[in-house]
């Protein structure tokens, strides 16, 4: 029987871009947000007692949508990146001997170091993989992981926890989805409301 991915993330186990905010922020339906996902290649459903709620430009981390637990203190951001011009980009680069790159397939790696150091205030943190073959059943991805932290940023302001899950499908797509609480032992199970949202096509 397969193990679901929402087991294997329990919060104990410490585990360019388009942009629709301005600087002072504004709210990004879930009719946009769908808008925008189809077309990089995913499908959301927003989850019931959920509600949109403001993006703004911060230091830490760019997303691109917001959206609250209407019953709890729970809010869940989505950063997507599509990979399409830096693959443009990389096989120009390839044609020129005397340019290096490095696929943009391997860009998620350094990129939810780099996040997740930025909203930790340079903390290291574990990261657990998810499984290929369930990363692709439940999320039609080629790779994903999760990790949890305590916030020390700006962009966390108003949390004390926040769980970092990414994922990314070749040639398509990266994503960070930040769920953030102030409660340890809710955190999973109010997690898992919203964890398959988003999903590649």
């Amino acid at each position: 029987m397969k193990k679901s991915i929402a087991l294997l993330v329990p919060v104990f186990i410490v585990v360019t871009a388009f942009s629709l905010a301005d600087e002072k922020g504004k709210i990004v339906t879930a009719v946009d947000f769908q808008k925008q996902a189809d077309s990089l290649g995913f499908i959301f459903s927003m989850p019931p007692n959920y509600v949109a709620d403001s993006v703004r430009v911060n230091r830490d981390l760019y997303y691109c949508f917001a959206m609250k637990d209407t019953s709890a203190d729970f809010e869940v951001r989505y950063s997507i990146w599509s990979l399409k011009s830096a693959l443009v980009e990389y096989d120009r680069c390839k044609a020129d001997p005397k340019c290096s790159s490095i696929h943009p397939d391997k860009l998620i790696y350094g990129r939810v170091q780099s996040n997740v150091l930025n909203m930790t205030a340079g903390a290291s943190m574990d990261y657990s993989p998810f499984g290929t073959r369930a990363v692709g059943n439940e999320f039609n991805a080629d790779a994903g992981g999760s990790s949890f932290f305590e916030f020390n940023c700006e962009f966390g302001k108003g949390y004390k926890y926040g769980q970092a899950m990414y994922l990314h499908k070749d040639s398509i797509a990266d994503v960070i989805i930040t769920f953030m609480s102030n409660d340890r032992e809710t955190h999973s199970d109010l997690m898992l409301k919203s964890f398959y949202a988003l999903k590649f096509k």
